[in-house]
């Protein structure tokens, strides 16, 4: 008897699952693994080197990897496309603020900003006395965003948004821009000559053309996403483009945000850089 109440004790405690085994069952549960997603990414956000943890993340070669890359491109409505879009406000505001401060921007000028975003970057050349702006992106969640940033500036047709894509412009006129700005833009262009010779078009004869970009960070990202990671690529595009002046400038930023909007100061990560790539159409 006492042979068989020792064998059914251990049967029923064999039975019954440890701490971790269920802790193991959890982690394989889609909810569970919704949370982890969820809860690594706030983290990949909100850590002091977020950019570099989060670029890290999204060039694996994984579901999670890939949907980011996705949503950088093209932010969506989406939890994965708001937790970029945070990303974005956080790391690449900054960055933004710097390359309009390059644009030596003037009354009667018009400029316009590809792949807007969230809309930081239209937010900072609304400030600028007597600029008129032009805002282009294709994701409806980012137009949403923007709208709501700069929603003063859009009624009083200081700023004007459009729903399209770099490469096909058929809404702006010949020679009207004066400067034309993008932050981490150029990667997604379907093509490059194409959509060049699109900007090209729009632009006044001596007008600036500022894009940012982050070419070191992104050589490990899906090509068919990231099309354009070359840096030395797209400056020889620019030059057969028509573009004149065309340089490189690496930018580091340290401490306290640059711009009209960034008086007050706000926290840089030391490592935050882009690669600020000049050019200039010429004048005849």
């Amino acid at each position: 008897e006492k042979s068989t109440r020792t064998h059914r004790m251990a049967a029923k405690k064999k039975s019954t699952p440890t701490l971790g085994q269920r802790v193991m069952e959890f982690c394989s549960s889609r909810m569970a693994a919704a949370i982890v997603v969820v809860a690594l990414i706030v983290y990949q956000i909100n850590s002091p080197n977020a950019q570099t943890r989060l670029m890290r993340l999204a060039s694996k070669s994984n579901f999670l990897g890939k949907d980011l890359q996705i949503n950088l491109s093209k932010p969506s409505g989406t939890l994965m496309g708001k937790l970029v879009t945070n990303f974005m406000l956080k790391v690449n505001t900054p960055s933004i603020q710097d390359l309009i401060a390059r644009l030596d921007l003037r009354p009667g000028d018009t400029a316009m900003e590809l792949c807007f975003g969230p809309g930081s970057g239209l937010e900072e050349l609304a400030l600028y006395d007597g600029v008129s702006v032009l805002g282009v992106d294709i994701s409806d969640a980012m137009h949403a965003k923007a709208a709501e940033r700069v929603a003063e500036q859009i009624v009083e047709e200081r700023i004007k948004l459009i729903n399209a894509s770099a490469h096909e412009l058929p809404m702006v006129a010949d020679g009207s821009v004066d400067k034309v700005v993008s932050m981490n833009c150029v990667y997604f262009w379907p093509s490059l000559p194409g959509t060049l010779a699109e900007i090209y078009r729009v632009m006044k004869p001596g007008g600036t053309l500022a894009t940012g970009g982050k070419f070191g960070v992104v050589q490990d990202f899906d090509p068919e996403i990231f099309r354009n990671r070359d840096q030395d690529v797209f400056l020889r595009a620019l030059e057969e483009a028509g573009f004149v002046d065309v340089r490189a400038q690496e930018v580091r930023l340290s401490t306290g945000c640059p711009g009209k909007n960034g008086k007050g100061g706000c926290p840089i990560n030391p490592n935050s850089h882009y690669t600020g790539v000049f050019a200039t159409k010429p004048m005849r």
